[in-house]
Parts: C-alpha cells; structure tokens; sequence
C-alpha cells in the first residue's frame, strides 16, 4: 500500500514487503562419480566370478594328482592357497559390490570403504603369496644365477600388489577433485 507523500512530514509510513528469499540453484553432480560407482561394482562382480576359478582349481589339482599320480601332487600348490584366494577375492568381491553402489549413489562412505577393501584384500593376498611354499626342485630361473622361481614370483606378486593398491587407490578418489562430485 502506497501512502501520499506529505513534503511536511517527518517520518515515513507504509507497510515493509518480505524480503526476497534466495535459492541456489544445486547443479546435477559430476558424471564421473556415477562411472566410476558402477566401475567399482563391475570390478566386484568379475572378483566374485574370478573366485570360482580359485575353488575350481582345487578340484583340478584333485583330478590331476589322482590321474596321473602323486608324485604330480609335488609339482602343484597346496590346496590351501586357492581357497584362501578364491576366499579372499569372493569376500572383496561382495564388498566391492555394496561400496559401488554407495559410490554410485553419492555417498562419500562407499569411497572410504572401497579404499579400505582395496587395502585389505591386496595386504591378504600377499601374506598368502609370501607364506606358500613352492614346489622344491631345481627351481632356478638361470642355472648358477642364485634367483628362484618362488623369489621372483613373490616378489612380482609384492610389486603388484603395491602397484594395484596405488592404481586402485588413485581412480577410487578421483570423484574427491572434481568441484562438484555430489558426494554426500
């Protein structure tokens, strides 16, 4: 309401109107966070579906020793071995699944649990590949070089392994740099 202006007048009179309420306007969340959500849930199905080739390979290592006789027994791994791995990898696998989903869906906790599951997983993973004992024999690589089969295996496996973690490690934050990744 608009009053009429008296010049002699003093004070002011009319009613005040609220004030105009500011809204900021959320844009969508960055694409890449969704992707590497559903990447992460891909990576935990093929661990689970990789694990069936661990546990199959303990009935393989059964049919040949039982086929072709102990002594080819010598020459395999211990059973142990790929069902701790196969373990391992269906356990990561579910895990993977469920922080996919968390990522993919926004939420900061599924990065954290995606980080903490690679971490695990690859620490586990080479305490078996450290603690299994290979096949004796003449297992050198070069004869005379002093440099065995088990020693440069486990130490392929322990640089995998370190490599995997900050490969993993660095495309698991990726989300965390763009300006808005929607994490909540």
């Amino acid at each position: 309401m608009v009053m009429p202006v008296d010049p002699n007048a003093t004070t002011l009179t009319g009613t005040t109107s609220s004030h105009p309420v500011i809204i900021p306007m959320e844009d969508e969340p960055h694409v890449i966070t969704k992707v590497i959500g559903i990447s992460i849930m891909c990576i935990g199905g093929m661990q689970m579906f990789g694990s069936l080739f661990s546990f199959g390979t303990i009935g393989l290592n059964n049919w040949l020793e039982s086929s072709m006789g102990p002594e080819v027994g010598d020459a395999l791994l211990p059973s142990w071995f790929y069902a701790a791995s196969g373990l391992i990898a269906l356990i990561a696998g579910g895990v993977y699944l469920y922080s996919g989903y968390q990522v993919q869906t926004y939420q900061k906790k599924g990065i954290w649990i995606t980080l903490g599951v690679v971490l695990a997983s690859n620490f586990a993973t080479l305490l078996i590949n450290l603690s299994v004992e290979y096949p004796q024999g003449d297992t050198e690589v070069y004869p005379g070089s002093g440099i065995d089969v088990q020693l440069l295996s486990q130490g392929t496996a322990a640089l995998g392994s370190i490599c995997g973690m900050l490969f993993c490690g660095i495309i698991m934050i990726l989300p965390l740099f763009f300006a808005n990744h929607g994490l909540r």
